[in-house]
């Protein structure tokens, strides 16, 4: 995986004493929040060159920026600590590959996909969840055969990397490893995936990365997917990560065969 510098895993939780002031830049964002007695403040920015800036940071920062919209939450006695968690997607994200792939009959490929997260901001000491934040603002798309058949989904643009060296580290987009297997005897070419993300998992590697659990799907026929898997180990290369998110939702085979049909439709 390429590394343009050290990333941190911003998930960990951050003490704040009285009249403090922290600033967290992840990605294209940057939050802002500070603490008082009775009150927690918070304001974010957002960059617009989203897919450029690799950087996390947690630092000490003098206030919260002037031209920032800071909304407060008010308590008795404030919560000391402010913990940033990062989630998937509520929909799944609809990738359109820059160039299209193909596969040729009777091979398979791996292909690594990232899609932006959101933040759920919570207070902790006592625990008290405040909002979920997307990094990145999507368009939305709707995916699927006929507009009977499919669903309401984000749209995002994607290199469909198959080598963990090529992957770029970025702390405010997840990446799927994606199986392709192509079990029929014709060609198989494919310009854009669905990836099902309220069903997987999320994780974070000391480095700073973020993972989903991977899947795998299986192409017989023309339109015809004939089997899919959701799996829970890393990919070959990668060592242990800490799961950071449960799946929103529990995946059933209507759902998952929906989420893919769009693919095979060539």
């Amino acid at each position: 995986m390429t590394q343009q510098a050290a990333l941190l895993p911003w998930w960990q939780p951050q003490a704040l004493a009285l009249d403090e002031c922290w600033q967290y830049t992840i990605g294209p964002i940057t939050l802002y929040f500070k603490r008082r007695l009775q009150e927690w403040q918070c304001g974010f920015e957002r960059l617009e060159q989203a897919d450029t800036n690799y950087k996390s940071v947690s630092q000490s920062a003098l206030c919260i920026p002037e031209l920032l919209t800071a909304q407060r939450f008010i308590f008795r006695h404030s919560p000391t600590s402010v913990r940033l968690t990062p989630k998937l997607l509520e929909r799944p994200v609809v990738i359109k590959t820059r160039q299209p792939v193909s596969i040729p009959a009777g091979e398979q490929n791996v292909f690594y996909i990232s899609s932006p997260v959101c933040i759920q901001i919570s207070l902790e000491q006592p625990e008290t969840p405040l909002l979920e934040l997307p990094i990145q603002r999507l368009s939305d798309t709707w995916f699927g055969t006929t507009t009977q058949h499919g669903e309401l989904c984000y749209a995002d643009k994607t290199h469909a990397r198959h080598s963990l060296a090529e992957i770029p580290a970025r702390p405010h987009r997840a990446v799927t490893a994606v199986t392709i297997e192509n079990r029929s005897d014709k060609m198989l070419t494919i310009d854009k995936i669905s990836i099902p993300l309220p069903y997987l998992a999320l994780y974070g590697r000391s480095d700073g990365t973020l993972w989903t659990d991977p899947i795998t799907l299986q192409h017989e026929s023309h339109g015809s997917l004939t089997r899919f898997k959701i799996g829970k180990e890393l990919p070959a290369g990668l060592c242990s990560a800490d799961l950071l998110t449960a799946p929103r939702e529990l995946p059933d085979k209507h759902s998952l065969v929906r989420a893919f049909t769009g693919i095979f439709s060539q």
